[in-house]
């Protein structure tokens, strides 16, 4: 469970006028190593080793505006293992260890909210595009980075990512809430408060969906959808095809047990502006609660990509178990076809165990 250390809040500018008497602030964080073991086929690589790790700060408020309306903000500092590379055959690194280059770009926002409607302001926060119905013990896609897998949950223009405003609404009585963003430039993370962004060529996005939990009043029925979209041209570069993305899926608890699918398209993964290069992502999964602490989880995926032999393919068997405060989840995955490719050096597998807390 979260341990959570509330503060007194304070505004400390000359130029603001009101009272924070009623805000509350908390301060969280979590932390995840994560170990790996991976092997292709008919590769001079055969095998990867090593510990991952992301910790993460966050800092949240909320409280009353004198208007009677709701608010509440914060922001995520994510520090990601960034490793540099070794020196082959020494104990030296070939280059400095420097961690990402930005560790504030997650869940900012400031949240105006009236009832079931919310006016937001951020990045990274509403309910997006990066979701699935489909149970897991944890999520795949997050595993596929590891071996050069293309499958993704980042679909199209991303919008998500980029610094956007929207609105976010509830409707009584359906179990859905609809939610519709919109990035000034996408891809843009924010810069300082005082100058807009410098131009990087990106047009404005906008995305737009919805989330169902027990959907139309049938419990443990979980939906999405949504769609985003980018147009191509531009003041810095000219285009022909429109960035677009579309994720959907459904899913069942039936107690103990868990299933679902989720689709994922994006139409341009080839890094041009003229050119279609479909991507369709499906993902079916099951899972299985065996006690409160111990899950199981079966998951295949399959990744459709234009102009490529093979299909790329992910196979894995997942273990979870909740010690409270700390879980440790296992998986093997078997993978194959990475990124279209026919070649055995495309296949392998890999084994995992990943420790995450709360605090």
């Amino acid at each position: 469970m979260k341990n959570k250390l509330l503060l007194s809040s304070a505004l400390v500018s000359g130029l603001i006028v009101g009272s924070s008497a009623s805000a509350q602030t908390t301060v969280t964080g979590s932390l995840d190593l994560h170990y790996r073991a991976l092997s292709f086929n008919g590769t001079s690589n055969l095998s990867r080793q090593g510990i991952g790790r992301e910790s993460q700060v966050n800092i949240q408020n909320k409280g009353k505006l004198n208007n009677g309306w709701d608010y509440a903000a914060g922001f995520a500092l994510e520090f990601d293992g960034n490793a540099a590379v070794p020196a082959v055959g020494t104990n030296g690194l070939a280059a400095a260890t420097v961690e990402s280059a930005s560790i504030s770009n997650e869940n900012v926002y400031v949240d105006f909210i009236n009832g079931s409607t919310t006016l937001t302001v951020g990045i990274d926060h509403v309910q997006n595009s990066t979701r699935h119905s489909a149970p897991m013990v944890r999520n795949v896609l997050d595993d596929a980075g590891a071996f050069g897998g293309l499958a993704t949950d980042q679909i199209g223009a991303r919008t998500k990512e980029s610094m956007y405003f929207g609105i976010v609404q509830g409707i009584p009585g359906t179990g859905l809430t609809f939610s519709a963003i919109n990035a000034p430039q996408t891809m843009d993370v924010g810069g300082t408060d005082q100058a807009v962004t410098v131009a990087n060529g990106n047009n404005p996005s906008y995305e737009v969906g919805f989330v169902g939990v027990n959907t139309f009043g049938v419990t443990g029925l979980s939906t999405h959808a949504f769609t985003n979209k980018m147009k191509a041209e531009s003041a810095a570069t000219s285009g022909t095809t429109d960035l677009k993305g579309t994720t959907y899926g459904i899913g069942y608890n039936f107690g103990q047990f868990a299933a679902g699918v989720d689709v994922h398209k994006t139409n341009r993964t080839g890094g041009t502006r003229t050119t279609e290069v479909n991507m369709k992502n499906t993902l079916y999964g099951v899972t299985f609660a065996a006690t409160k602490e111990l899950s199981l989880g079966l998951v295949y995926n399959k990744n459709a990509i234009d102009n490529q032999p093979e299909t790329e393919k992910i196979k894995t068997v997942q273990l979870g178990y909740n010690l409270g405060p700390v879980s440790i989840i296992g998986h093997y995955d078997m993978f194959d076809g990475v990124t279209g490719g026919a070649a055995a050096s495309n296949e392998g597998k890999q084994a995992g165990i990943r420790i995450s807390t709360l605090f």
